[in-house]
């Protein structure tokens, strides 16, 4: 499971961003986002919002608490631009990937 500073720096890298300009866009000092994205500092309430308003973002996703699919479909959505038919589908498949494991695993209990 990945860490949040692993999270934050994805995303940063995900913009193609230095750290000294994300956070003078958002306003965090950068010795303290250094700090995050190394996990040498907790993540405060205000700097947790900053980063989801500059992201466009659920808090859930940088404090690991959404689910894979929440994941795959924002990926999908923000990096591969997909329309809403495609994401519809993957999400389709995603479900059906789940109920298949579901069941496999109901038969091993057997």
């Amino acid at each position: 499971m990945k860490t949040i500073g692993e999270r934050i720096r994805e995303l940063r890298e995900s913009k193609d961003l230095s750290a000294k300009d994300l956070c003078s866009f958002i306003g965090i000092n950068t010795s303290t986002y250094s700090k995050l994205e190394n996990d040498k500092k907790s993540i405060d309430v205000e700097e947790l919002k900053k980063l989801i308003n500059f992201y466009d973002i659920s808090a859930d996703y940088i404090l690991g608490t959404n689910n894979v699919q929440e994941d795959i479909v924002m990926y999908m959505k923000r990096e591969k631009n997909l329309n809403n038919t495609d994401i519809e589908e993957i999400q389709m498949i995603l479900s059906m990937m789940d109920e298949a494991i579901t069941l496999k695993n109901m038969r091993e209990r057997i």
